[in-house]
């Protein structure tokens, strides 16, 4: 019998991958997306290879939720906006990393799917001081509006499942990059900003002193460890790190990159810290192990490798890419206007 999911946000960096994912597992697949984010292009590969369907929407449309839905026995919840365009929009961001998680909720329980899994992100353990990072026993304390949000999805699915009933799990993805990754803008990560810059001849350049510790997570592992979920009865109501396990200072990733990219000589530049940047994240992955079967196999030289060379195929002209270094921005005092700090600079 053939399994039926719907993933939203499934054009999107991560939701792009675990389309693949379940595509090649024989699932039959309905992507919600915007597509303020995501890229069609993004699912390419799945369209060529399974049952695919695509619906263009927003999660805080209930017509588009009810036509996405209809007819999928798991959902997996991953349309988010990201943590740095959070920082300039916190309205914006409650409205869907919270509201909207609550709109799909609602809409799986009335639909009475078997099961819906809610990706979180680590950014819900903030400052947290405790390390590594155990699900039952580390005190989450949000460092950004997003992780708040994203927190406040953990508990509104916790809670579907203790007062009606439905079957929810929450995932707390680490760090993931590789292929796909946004590479410009407020949606650019450490190591896509990274490999740009290396590969134009710049020094990578890190925000603080490069010591914030990262568990970095190849995406197609994260992927695979999001679909395990649906196949395990005991995580109901619980949560779940999905994570390689191991930290890496932001420095150690900068220096890995150059040196990959045949630029070993070239040091990282150091400026000031942005806000909301947490200390260290490494997870605890017993629980993983343990219900899920899951343990990440690529590690960081592995996945930088790869992600390397795809970069290079894709993108054979990486000074088109260099922007601002700064990719963050706070909302202005009054207004819609959106303050940028004064010392920003541009480098091409």
């Amino acid at each position: 019998m053939t399994r039926r999911c719907l993933v939203t946000g499934g054009a999107g960096f991560i939701g792009s991958h675990l389309v693949d994912h379940l595509v090649a597992e024989n699932w039959a697949v309905t992507v919600l997306d915007d597509f303020s984010t995501g890229s069609l292009a993004n699912l390419s590969q799945a369209q060529s290879r399974g049952d695919l369907r695509i619906v263009q929407g927003s999660i805080l449309d209930p017509r588009a939720i009810e036509a996405a839905i209809a007819g999928s026995d798991v959902v997996f919840h991953l349309a988010v906006q990201c943590v740095r365009r959070s920082l300039a929009e916190p309205l914006r961001n409650h409205e869907v990393n919270a509201t909207g998680t609550l709109n799909i909720l609602e809409t799986a329980r009335r639909r009475r799917v078997r099961r819906f899994i809610y990706c979180s992100s680590s950014e819900v353990y903030g400052n947290c001081g405790r390390e590594p990072l155990v699900e039952t026993t580390a005190v989450c304390e949000p460092a950004t509006v997003y992780g708040a949000a994203k927190l406040a999805g953990e508990h509104y699915a916790k809670a579907y499942w203790q007062t009606y009933g439905v079957p929810t799990i929450v995932i707390r993805p680490f760090n993931a990059y590789g292929p796909r990754e946004h590479t410009s803008g407020d949606l650019a990560e450490v190591i896509p900003r990274f490999v740009i810059r290396v590969l134009n001849g710049l020094p990578p350049v890190i925000f603080g002193s490069g010591e914030n510790g990262r568990d970095f997570t190849y995406v197609t592992e994260t992927a695979r460890g999001i679909a395990l979920a649906a196949s395990c009865d005991a995580l109901f109501g619980r949560a779940v790190n999905i994570a390689y396990g191991e930290m890496v200072t932001v420095r150690q990733a900068a220096e890995a990159i150059a040196r990959l990219c045949g630029r070993p000589g070239l040091a990282p530049r150091f400026i000031e810290p942005r806000p909301g940047d947490v200390r260290s994240l490494r997870a605890d992955i017993r629980l993983a192990r343990e219900t899920l079967g899951f343990v990440a196999k690529v590690n960081l030289e592995e996945g930088l490798r790869r992600y390397i060379d795809w970069f290079r195929t894709t993108h054979p002209d990486p000074a088109a890419l260099l922007a601002d270094i700064r990719n963050w921005r706070l909302p202005a005092d009054t207004g819609d206007e959106l303050r940028i700090p004064e010392s920003v600079e541009m480098e091409w």
